[in-house]
């Protein structure tokens, strides 16, 4: 098995549905992949936050750091709401 020091969760748009955005995980061993569909507001970034701690707290130890990296897909797409930035950012005060 290959070495990853953090988990990767993907971001990407979702087509034709414009402040709406799907984030991954996929997990090779299992050979499945977990989303959650989110929209660009403050109730899209407590859904982020949720899905990213359920995977971390899940599938963590098989990593290296059991920090999580956020990849934002290449096509052009921007947040405009602070709280999915601060998330996608690793803001540790997000929840405070």
């Amino acid at each position: 098995m290959k070495e990853n020091r953090n988990i990767r969760i993907i971001i990407r748009p979702v087509e034709n549905r414009e402040g709406e955005h799907i984030a991954y995980y996929t997990n090779e061993f299992l050979k499945a992949t977990f989303s959650v569909h989110l929209k660009d507001n403050i109730f899209g970034a407590l859904a982020l936050h949720s899905f990213a701690e359920m995977i971390r707290k899940t599938y963590g130890k098989n990593y290296r750091s059991g920090e999580i990296d956020f990849k934002v897909s290449s096509e052009e797409m921007s947040f405009q709401n602070k709280a999915v930035l601060d998330v996608v950012a690793g803001v540790k005060a997000f929840c405070a």
